[in-house]
């Protein structure tokens, strides 16, 4: 009698908690879209570097290729539909960890940047330090990069972008400070 007992209360368990997980559910084309569209952002938003992208892309057309083969077979089984769902499992993961590794924390934005130059000119503009025809030209020069930035973005960043942007930005930092630093030539 008690075996019958906590059989039932464990099948009672487990009809309640099918409800549950079926909400969270998602079929394989949702997965799939889900995947690819985080890789596409990571792409957009500069998360993801080209050679990230492209080796989680070839990961993601192998999975397909996998599911087509298990379809072709006779339908999903259920051992496949958990192979699968373990493989979307590791994919996503890959992703977020991808999209979230110490490259992207060393390399600051470019809203970040745009914001510490635009910071430092209007300082210089308002202390004194430069004029508006030097203000104008620094924030011409900023707008160079990011059109270049933009022109990088459209299939991903690579390392060596990466590198060539922040080595851009680094030049025109110095330049802002030689501006500012330069007050003496126009006061003298």
């Amino acid at each position: 009698m008690k075996k019958f007992l906590a059989m039932a209360v464990a099948a009672s368990a487990l009809a309640v908690a099918a409800p549950a997980s079926a909400q969270s559910w998602q079929s394989i084309n949702q997965r799939q879209a889900n995947l690819d569209q985080r890789i596409d952002v990571g792409v957009r938003n500069g998360s993801l570097t080209r050679g990230e992208a492209a080796r989680l892309r070839a990961e993601f057309r192998d999975l397909a290729r996998l599911e087509a083969r298990y379809r072709a077979s006779s339908g999903l089984s259920y051992g496949e539909r958990a192979d699968l769902d373990r493989r979307f499992d590791s994919l996503s993961s890959q992703i977020r960890y991808e999209r979230r590794d110490d490259d992207d924390r060393r390399w600051q934005s470019i809203n970040a940047r745009q914001r510490q130059i635009d910071n430092r000119i209007d300082w210089g503009l308002r202390r004194g330090y430069l004029t508006q025809r030097e203000a104008t030209r620094l924030r011409a020069d900023f707008n160079e990069i990011a059109r270049l930035e933009v022109r990088y973005r459209r299939n991903g960043l690579s390392r060596g972008e990466r590198r060539d942007l922040d080595r851009r930005f680094d030049r025109l930092s110095a330049t802002v400070e030689a501006e500012l630093r330069d007050r003496n030539r126009r006061w003298g």
